[in-house]
């Protein structure tokens, strides 16, 4: 019975998490179809708002993959320390990984902050 009911848990778990992206999808479309609707309504052409400007960037992918390498090294680093020393870390092993992921993720975040800079000095 108790197995069952933690089956049920994970799968009612599961489903949230995707409903709640799909949602969160389908409101995401309903606003900017909203934003645009409007910007016709008032004459303006919503291409050239969206657009990007001449000298614009992309997404920033560089940036992100900065973050995320970040946050998997800490989780790494978490990993070893707890299989190479087992004893001295004990229970504290998941929460030494959430303090290194973040530990490393704020690092990326503030290498790819200064990977900006010389990019906001040259625009203005």
């Amino acid at each position: 019975m108790n197995m069952n009911l933690v089956q049920l848990f994970k799968a009612l778990s599961w489903l949230g998490f995707f409903a709640a992206l799909t949602l969160s999808w389908i409101y995401y479309l309903k606003a900017r179809n909203k934003e645009r609707m409007a910007l016709i309504e008032k004459g303006t052409d919503p291409s050239k708002i969206y657009s990007l400007p001449a000298g614009g960037k992309g997404f920033p992918w560089l940036k992100i993959g900065i973050v995320v390498v970040g946050i998997c090294v800490g989780l790494l680093m978490g990993t070893t320390l707890y299989l190479l020393f087992p004893d001295q870390v004990g229970k504290l092993g998941p929460f030494l990984l959430f303090v290194l992921g973040f530990l490393f993720g704020g690092i990326g975040m503030i290498i790819a902050n200064y990977m900006e800079k010389p990019e906001r000095r040259q625009d203005g």
